[in-house]
């Protein structure tokens, strides 16, 4: 008596269903690292935009460029200024206030500074611009320097 082999056994399904699992698991593994890279690589870039309206701010600020040395946009409600700067105050409280609402509070590790140096080159004096933001994680910290040349 030989019995026809028509329909699959019972081993050969649950092979199957446990090769079709494990290539669900490393889809699923694929898809779930590529959005963690997405999401760092906006956060990176919300850095970078904040980074490059603040220097153009600054560029187009320069009669109070000085103003802005060493203002730490960590908390909000501490950043002061010199008597009669209300509208350098207004600004760096708006910059600190859209970081917080796009990167979060600041971690004791991160960084949120703004440097202005004013140095002579040869004949000239340029301010050397520098701002440091991070947030969230080591791998969304954005450096950005600009040389400004002061009249």
């Amino acid at each position: 008596m030989q019995k026809s082999k028509n329909a699959f056994t019972l081993i050969e399904a649950l092979v199957s269903v446990a090769i079709t699992a494990i290539g669900f698991a490393g889809v699923y593994a694929l898809v779930s690292t590529s959005n963690l890279v997405m999401n760092d690589s906006i956060a990176r870039e919300k850095l970078k935009f904040q980074n490059t309206e603040i220097i153009e701010s600054l560029h187009a600020d320069q009669e109070n460029i000085l103003e802005y040395n060493g203002k730490d946009l960590s908390s909000c409600n501490s950043i002061k200024t010199s008597k009669d700067k209300e509208k350098q105050l207004k600004r760096l409280k708006a910059w600190c206030e859209k970081l917080q609402g796009e990167v979060g509070d600041k971690r004791s590790q991160d960084k949120r500074i703004i440097r202005v140096v004013k140095q002579k080159v040869g004949e000239n004096y340029v301010y050397v611009v520098s701002i440091e933001l991070s947030g969230k994680s080591d791998k969304k910290s954005v450096f950005m320097k600009r040389i400004f040349n002061a009249d």
